[in-house]
């Protein structure tokens, strides 16, 4: 789960023992299962590229990154945790077509495919954890997880803007209860090893660290970034220097989040994105939610030099199973306008997506259920 300004929490699904010696063992092992399934309806034509640019993931495409209605199975989930207090490991394993287009092409060859987060924890002190090992990125404001964000599917900010995860050292001192500091030192983005990368050139780490503050229980603010050492030969994928501001404001029901992003490369390219959420818990069983997005990218996807993109989405969430969020059923709207043809408007029937259509809207339909043990 990324590391947020205090808006989420995990929760576990703790397995009985049968005897008290056996208890005591399997105490601090908690587990835990989800899927994610869903029915889509969007105006992509069949056979078109989901987006040109990629922004866009886990919802209305296959694995193959090509427009779907129907319905599909974005994840399977199964999470474990082993928490002795001192000591622990953290693994989360998921499975289905979310899961490939999570990973991309980059790492797949590596194993980690079907994992998101595989890493050993240790408290030298109750305030501060050191973590090695696989981890999702701690940065923005969004969980993979779409059932612990106020909208069903995931922003353009989170999959354009954000890295996705890291393999490398993480500290986290909680210095007091208003202030909270996290240092990284990771090999680059989306790389479980710098040494298979760039046929071994590429060898220098990616520096980190977030610093977050909550005013109060209402308000929080996280400021952090990565900075890449090897910036003229490295495979951190654009992520040169990364930087990252959340601020969250929760009361009584009623969530709003601010997430704002800016990566800069020395290829000169500078990208800034903004994604402003909002949620209201109506009851225990109805909530709704709205978010807002604008992405601006030295990019070129339809022979333009910058790249403009505004994303509105709207977010009706059931939850009837009552004080339990066991089963989540959403229906969500999303529409998108870009500046530059990346929607696929029709498709001359070939397997090569340079013959087909693009157009500059985008509209989808989605009913996403989510069952969880918890």
């Amino acid at each position: 789960m990324k590391y947020k300004a205090g808006a989420f929490i995990l929760l576990w699904l703790s397995l009985p023992a049968a005897a008290a010696a056996e208890d005591d063992v399997l105490r601090p092992l908690k587990l835990s299962a989800f899927v994610d399934t869903y029915a889509v309806w969007q105006t992509n034509a069949p056979g078109t590229l989901a987006t040109l640019s990629d922004h866009r993931a886990f919802s209305g495409q296959g694995a193959n990154g090509r427009s779907e209605n129907g319905l599909s199975l974005a994840w399977l989930g199964f999470n474990a945790e082993y928490d002795a207090g001192s000591y622990g490991v953290v693994a989360n394993l998921r499975f289905g077509q979310a899961a490939t287009l999570f990973h991309g092409d980059s790492d797949l060859s590596f194993g980690v495919d079907h994992l998101t987060q595989a890493y050993a924890l240790y408290r030298p002190l109750p305030e501060v954890e050191l973590d090695l090992g696989m981890f999702i990125s701690p940065f923005g404001f969004e969980s993979l997880d779409s059932w612990k964000n106020p909208n069903y599917t995931i922003s353009a900010l989170y999959t354009y803007g954000q890295p996705n995860w890291h393999m490398g050292f993480r500290a986290t001192w909680e210095v007091n209860a208003s202030l909270t500091l996290m240092g990284l030192v990771v090999n680059g983005i989306n790389n479980i090893s710098e040494t298979q990368q760039g046929a071994g050139l590429s060898q220098r780490p990616n520096l980190g660290g977030a610093l977050t503050y909550r005013v109060s229980d209402v308000l929080a603010f996280s400021l952090g970034g990565l900075c890449a050492l090897d910036q003229t030969r490295n495979d951190d994928e654009g992520y040169d220097v990364f930087g990252d501001f959340v601020s969250t404001f929760t009361s009584n029901g009623f969530l709003a989040a601010l997430n704002v992003d800016y990566i800069f490369t020395r290829a000169d390219r500078h990208f800034i994105g903004a994604s402003l959420t909002f949620g209201y818990k109506i009851s225990d069983a109805l909530r709704i939610a709205a978010r807002a997005e604008y992405l601006r990218d030295q990019a070129s996807f339809d022979g333009h030099d910058i790249f403009h993109l505004f994303t509105g989405t709207f977010t009706f969430d059931i939850r009837p199973v009552p004080d339990r969020d066991y089963l989540i059923v959403r229906w969500e709207n999303r529409v998108e306008r870009s500046n530059q043809r990346i929607f696929g408007k029709s498709s001359r029937g070939t397997d090569n997506t340079d013959d087909d259509a693009y157009r500059r809207g985008w509209f989808e339909s989605v009913i996403g259920v989510v069952v969880t043990t918890n």
